[in-house]
Order: C-alpha cells, then structure tokens, then sequence
C-alpha cells in the first residue's frame, strides 16, 4: 500500500486532517473536508524541515489548536502533520467535540498509532510545545467561518437542488462538492437577531429538516429518517457552543446520505465512492478512463462494469452529466463566454461542449443564458 492510500484511510477512520510535505517544505498531499482549510502558513513556518527521520513533536497554540509532525526518511513525503483545532476533530456521533484537552489527547494516541504503523514501535513523544502568539490567528479559518456574515444575498437555490438532489442519489462526493458551491453562494440569513447559538441551532435544525426529507425521496423509510432527525435536533439543542456551523451542516448531510446509501444497497460502494470523488476532483480536466483506473489501481473494464452495474449510467456518462451541471452554473452566474466555460472545464473545444450540452438540456449555452442568466 502507497504511503498516500495508507494516509487516506487514516484520515477516514480518524477524522483528523493529514498533510505531507516533501524535504523543502513543499505541500505533497492533503487529506480533510472539503470545507477545511489547509494547514496555515503562519504555523508551518514554525516547524523545522532539517529533523531526522522518526522524530516526533506535538504543539500547542494559543488558538485551541493541536498538530503533532512526524518524519519519515523519504524525501517526497519527509513530513507528515496531523492538524486537529475546533474546526477538525468530530466527536461521536458526527458532532463537535469543544475540548481542547480531550481533542489532544486523541492527537497523541493517533500520533502514536500512525508512527508504529511507518517504524513498527511505539514514539518517545515530549510534552507538546506551545505557540503562544497572538498573531498566529488562522486567516483561513476565520474566512470560513466569516462566509456567513461577509454575502450579501441569501444562498443560491438552484445549487440547494443540486446539493439535495446528490442526497438524494446517496452520492458522497457530489454532496461535498455542491454543498460547498452552495454555501459560497450566499448567506443563510438570520432567523434569531441577537442570540448567535440560538440562530445557528435554527440553521442547523432547518438543514436537518431539508436533508431528512430528500433522504426519504432516496429510498430511506421515512420512519427511520424521521427517528434520524429527531436525534440529529436533540444533540444540536443540546449544544452549548457552536465552533463551525458549517462543518457541523456538512457532517449532518453526509450522515444521511450514508444512510441513503445503505438503503440502496449499493453492492460496489466503496468502488462507486472512488470513482465519483475522483470525476469531481478532476471536474476541471478531460476524463480518461484510464487515469481513472491507473489512481484507483484496478482495471478500466471493471470500473466500467461495476459503475453501470450500481448506477445504470457509463462513467463517460455520469461524468458528462456533472460537467454540464457545472456548464449550467457558470452560464448562469458568471460573464464568462462559451469557449471560456469549455477551456476552464476540460472540453476539447467550444463545439464538443455544446453537441453535449444540447444532449443533456434540449438547449444550446447560448439559449440557456438568455432564460437564465442573472
């Protein structure tokens, strides 16, 4: 197993965002949420690249955040970064876990865990050091969690549609990435002037609500979404602090689109999950089968089967019916031309792209921003 698929697999069981850096401080690969920023600048600054392999080290910062570095000997991925803060630890059952001293904790059992896995025994891990600076605010994360308040309109319903209906299919990857293109789109609003905690319980009560019914359109028995939801709601009205609402939304959705899945009984899951993520992480370049099977490391004519097999659509299909959604999204929202939308998204010319389009909408780009434009 490749260093990167072991790091993946780590990231999904732990929850905690990973990073490598090859021996010049350059970024090599990340593991977290979409909505997750990358591990700030102002902190990398503050580690030292020149540490021999096996040597580890926790810190502390003045901004409730952790991160432990291990090194390994290999020069592309030299430095490994665990990064855990209010935006990057889940407790059980999906939710936030407010504690600095219980998210550190885990920090240093998973350090551990992931040293003995490269190096076969357990670390000589230091009391952690602390970065105590007041200017070590993480910019990122403040832009994240400013979108809120920073957009002046509310949020896009057309990408709510998307975003719903990839609920809906129980597709993991399209939920993340139309969640995301949802909330850069606007701002929830306000529905309790004054009491933060109180209008972020209601936002997130109100997305609850949203996701259980296109759960239920998805196949999961409504009773059991309806049981999901009320569990969901009570654990929100139990907060007594809100560090990221819009981690917590996202975490909520995936949980139901889990669900969804579940309830589908998609026999390939794991396969279908693979090649949809990574169809909406090269959303920006021409589709190859074959790329597709070199990263997933199986071969083309299995994927091809088992995807129509699971979906009933080819993965030429699927992946053209994404680019189209996304074609949509830009002839309605941006002033960018036609040739400009088909150069950005990977389509071999402007004409390739519209003999598509017409396919999957009746409509020429053309005709479809003079209904739509805004």
């Amino acid at each position: 197993m490749q260093i990167t698929d072991l790091l993946n697999e780590f990231y999904l069981a732990s929850k905690i965002s990973v990073f490598t850096y090859d021996i010049n401080g350059k970024l090599i690969s990340s593991f977290k949420h979409p909505l997750i920023p990358d591990f700030p600048n102002n902190l990398l600054a503050k580690i030292d690249f020149q540490i021999q392999a096996g040597k580890v080290n926790l810190f502390n910062t003045n901004q409730n955040e952790c991160f432990s570095t291990l090194y390994l000997p290999q020069k592309q991925h030299h430095l490994i970064i665990l990064w855990c803060s209010t935006q990057t630890i889940d407790s059980l059952g999906n939710f936030r876990d407010n504690f600095p001293s219980v998210s550190l904790e885990r920090l240093t059992h998973y350090t551990k865990l992931l040293y003995f896995i490269f190096f076969k025994k357990l670390p000589d891990i230091n009391a952690p050091k602390l970065i105590n600076d007041k200017n070590l605010t993480n910019n990122n994360k403040g832009k994240l969690n400013d979108i809120i308040s920073e957009k002046k309109y509310h949020n896009n319903y057309q990408k709510e549609k998307l975003m719903l209906q990839s609920l809906s299919e129980g597709n993991l990857p399209a939920f993340q990435f139309w969640l995301t293109s949802f909330i850069k789109s606007g701002s929830f609003g306000q529905m309790a002037l004054g009491n933060k905690l109180r209008n972020g319980k209601n936002l997130l009560i109100a997305a609850t609500t949203v996701f259980t019914r296109a759960a239920i359109r998805g196949g999961m028995h409504p009773e059991a979404a309806f049981v999901l939801s009320d569990k969901c709601i009570q654990r929100i009205e139990k907060l007594g602090k809100i560090d990221n609402i819009l981690e917590l939304i996202q975490e909520i959705g995936e949980l139901f689109v889990k669900r969804v899945r579940m309830a589908q009984n998609f026999s390939n899951s794991t396969i279908i999950f693979l090649i949809q993520d990574y169809i909406f992480k090269h959303l920006n370049e021409t589709l190859r089968l074959e790329n597709i099977a070199d990263s997933l490391s199986y071969s083309k004519q299995y994927l091809c089967r088992v995807f129509k097999q699971d979906t009933g659509e080819t993965i030429i299909y699927y992946a053209n019916e994404q680019k189209i959604r996304e074609v949509c999204n830009q002839l309605i929202f941006s002033n960018n031309n036609v040739t400009e939308i088909a150069t950005k998204l990977g389509f071999c010319d402007q004409s390739y792209l519209t003999k598509l389009f017409v396919k999957h909408t009746s409509m020429t780009p053309i005709a479809f921003r003079k209904k739509y434009h805004m």
